[in-house]
């Protein structure tokens, strides 16, 4: 039996990645630091990104700029598939949308540091721009280093970079709790474009390692890639793949970038018809759509009560409170960071162990279910920024994991084109939904002040909609547990 010491070594041997060829770990290392960057300035630019839209915009106009979002970021969506096949080059893609999002944070940082207060339509564009980022950069870095690892490799590297990736936003949050003594808005917001820069320059290095590190055993990680990626990923290869089938002694004509690029957009959209097909079909499927995206609505009801209480608290007519609620934010993300690390550590384990999927689906239902209520009751600034936290936490430590391992019983087609559409389109639904409510039924304005929030109707239709969410919980973890004592699949 290895002693402590034996263990802890093998442990670090793990995370430094020891198992794998030098070139290929100092590959890994550069796409880890940008991994961390990214997750850390996305952190660190959120809290910016909404203190300043309450100051520009207003809290009444923060519903209305979610219901636009997934109008923005679709297109931004496709864009990104159709550079990924037209240009044929990774470290290419990253280099040219770090480079637009760069230029935009510039000239963002540039009207911040002229104006005491952003101009509307600039506020926009940072709500935006960050909105996009946050979805769009994971998604891309995940995609290059999926197109460019073996299964053998990532099995050995990808828990490696999502422990790097944690590290990175905590060290974000922390950033932007002391806002005031890097230069304010400003000053973040030019941290944020000089490590956009930093992101293109260290994926470029990894791409060319790794290009130049010996060959691997196995092809690319394909199958990976699609389970690993939960939304736009790029269809470009499989494109070509089929272009290419045929005589060997036929020569295809290769078609220019723009035409791979429109037939990778094509394919993605009848992949979403594919993965509504899938979802509308499979009852377990179906079961596995909701408690992904059931959730989003009773959190954003939640945020928004969140954000309303928290302009309320620092008006944006008192000087230094846009930054007091930017140190605020960040240090909420600090708790949601920790809470979740520790949970998942101590509690996920043993509670999957203990009660299976049935239980760890069903407490985030109750969860949301008692905090909605309790913030009904008792609408209050720390009773509602700790049901946040709590909610938050549970989500990401225990709904989300389970959601991903409810997946594991069904077949790749469901697992790429059914969990895509359900983890992008899904959650554009429910948040549309909630951003309805907020908007018709909970808009802070000038005419319902000194609080708008409708706790009846809210907690009503809360109770209804978790009611619903708890059985189709409870009934899908049943089922998966059918399916691994068979041990079957869904095909």
């Amino acid at each position: 039996m290895p002693s402590c010491g034996e263990r802890a070594r093998s442990c670090i041997d793990r995370e430094l990645l020891r198992e794998l060829p030098n070139a290929w770990r100092v590959a890994y290392f550069f796409f880890g630091i940008a991994y961390m960057l990214i997750l850390g300035t996305s952190l660190m630019i959120n809290p910016v990104t909404i203190s300043t839209f309450l100051d520009s915009v207003g809290v009444d106009q923060q519903p209305l700029a979610q219901t636009y979002l997934p109008l923005v970021l679709l297109p931004v969506l496709f864009i990104y598939n159709f550079l990924w096949a037209a240009l044929q080059s990774p470290q290419g893609l990253v280099l040219v949308v770090c480079g637009v999002y760069t230029v935009l944070y510039v000239l963002i940082a540039v009207q911040s540091w002229e104006h005491e207060h952003l101009p509307n339509r600039w506020a926009w564009t940072l709500f935006y721009a960050t909105n996009t980022k946050s979805v769009l950069f994971p998604v891309m870095l995940w995609s290059v280093m999926n197109d460019l690892s073996s299964t053998k490799y990532s099995k050995i590297a990808y828990p490696a970079l999502v422990t790097a990736g944690q590290v990175g936003g905590l060290a974000g949050s922390l950033l932007a709790t002391e806002v005031c003594k890097v230069g304010g808005t400003s000053g973040l917001l030019v941290m944020q474009a000089v490590a956009l820069v930093v992101i293109g320059g260290l994926v470029w290095i990894a791409c060319v390692l790794a290009s130049r590190a010996p060959a691997t055993e196995d092809a690319p990680a394909e199958g990976s890639a699609r389970e690993a990626l939960t939304s736009m990923q790029p269809v470009a290869e499989q494109a070509l793949r089929l272009e290419g089938a045929g005589e060997a002694s036929v020569v295809p004509a290769r078609p220019n970038g723009c035409v791979r690029g429109m037939r990778a957009v094509v394919q993605k959209l009848w992949e979403a018809v594919e993965g509504i097909i899938l979802i509308l079909t499979k009852p377990y499927v179906a079961g596995i759509f909701w408690v992904a995206c059931a959730h989003l609505v009773p959190r954003v009801l939640l945020d928004y009560q969140g954000t309303s209480l928290t302009n309320e608290r620092w008006p944006k007519s008192v000087p230094g409170n846009k930054d007091k609620q930017t140190s605020f934010f960040a240090w909420c993300n600090v708790a949601n960071t920790v809470g979740t690390g520790l949970l998942s550590l101590c509690g996920l384990r043993s509670l999957v162990e203990r009660g299976g999927l049935s239980l760890t689906l069903v407490i985030l239902p109750f969860a949301m279910l008692g905090s909605v209520l309790l913030v009904c009751f008792h609408h209050e600034f720390w009773t509602v920024q700790a049901v946040l936290v709590l909610v938050n936490v549970v989500q990401y430590a225990l709904n989300g994991p389970s959601r991903e391992m409810l997946y594991v019983r069904t077949s790749k087609d469901i697992k790429y084109k059914a969990k895509s559409w359900s983890d992008m389109y899904g959650n554009f639904l429910q948040k549309f939904i909630a951003a309805q409510i907020n908007l018709h039924i909970n808009r802070e304005q000038d005419a319902c002040q000194p609080h708008c929030f409708n706790g009846l109707f809210t907690g009503v239709f809360t109770t209804v909609w978790v009611a619903v969410w708890a059985v189709i919980a409870g009934c899908l973890g049943r089922r998966h547990a059918q399916l691994v004592e068979k041990n079957e699949f869904i095909q």
